[in-house]
């Protein structure tokens, strides 16, 4: 079973965890949480070291741009302010007291012109009209500036609530599609693996095996198989020459050859394991025993 397989049998529970989510980034922590479980599925029945190396490293390329996909759905914007787009006007506390200040210095200079109307006027008087009546002029003035402060014009005081929905199925889609081209990738990584073991067959270090190799593999498997010790003993012997016809040397341990061996101490001298040597050089250290 690949990915997309198993993502389809989580399709309704995962449509539905999306539609809740409300949000973009709450979409994608649910998706995360889907990549992890797909690989980890993946990962415990794949047989083949490459896939599961390679799906370990799409999905985390596939985890890391889950935020680039395109959830968005339907976009809904509360308002909240005055009506008609005018906010509610407050009187501050500077026109407050230009009000007071006109009405006062109004009637300061009004009630008295009042009552030197309604009387005789003479030099002081005179000079008394003068006063009350600049006084009348600039509580007019102080009025005017205040009814200037408070009526310009004021910005609109409103609030702006907006709401994105995620878009459930489209997301699952896209997400789907991305599975999609993980699983094609695996393919062609478990392809080219089949390939390259086929390729390899019948080959022993890389190379192919030759003809002799092969006949003293089936000489050995066959000692081993006939349980007949000396029979055994007779095709282990064709060792030496297999080897030598290899140009390898098979040297037994002796005061002349011991820079070959590893040396231990035992009840006989002699050798344990022979040395492989070629044209003078070492290949495998043999091990001897040097007595008592």
């Amino acid at each position: 079973m690949n990915m997309t397989e198993t993502l389809e049998k989580d399709k309704d529970h995962l449509v539905t965890e999306l539609a809740a989510a409300g949000t973009a980034e709450k979409a994608v922590k649910i998706l995360e949480r889907e990549t992890d479980k797909l690989l980890l599925v993946h990962n415990e029945r794949c047989s083949s070291d490459a896939a599961r190396d390679t799906a370990a490293y799409i999905m985390q390329a596939v985890r890391l741009s889950l935020p680039l996909i395109d959830s968005t759905g339907k976009t809904k914007v509360w308002e909240r302010g005055a009506e008609d787009g005018k906010a509610p006007r407050k009187v501050s506390i500077a026109v407050i007291f230009m009000l007071i200040a006109g009405i006062v210095l109004c009637a300061f200079g009004l009630i008295p012109l009042i009552m030197l109307a309604m009387s005789e006027a003479d030099a002081s008087s005179r000079t008394d009209l003068i006063t009350r009546s600049v006084s009348v002029v600039m509580g007019i003035c102080v009025l005017f500036l205040a009814g200037s402060v408070n009526g310009r014009p004021r910005e609109k005081a409103s609030e702006y609530h907006v709401e994105i929905h995620v878009d459930a199925d489209r997301l699952y889609r896209y997400y789907r599609t991305v599975i999609l081209s993980v699983d094609q990738s695996l393919d062609e990584v478990r392809s080219a693996e089949e390939y390259s073991r086929r390729e390899q067959a019948g080959n022993i270090d890389g190379r192919p095996a030759t003809t002799p190799e092969i006949e003293l593999f089936s000489d050995l498997l066959a000692a081993s198989y006939s349980e007949d010790p000396e029979y055994a003993l007779e095709k282990i012997s064709e060792i030496k020459y297999y080897l030598h016809r290899q140009q390898i040397e098979v040297v037994d341990y002796s005061e002349e050859t011991q820079q070959f061996f590893d040396l231990m101490p035992g009840v006989k001298k002699g050798t344990i394991r022979p040395a492989l040597v070629a044209d003078g050089i070492l290949m495998k250290k043999g091990l001897a025993s040097t007595g008592k």
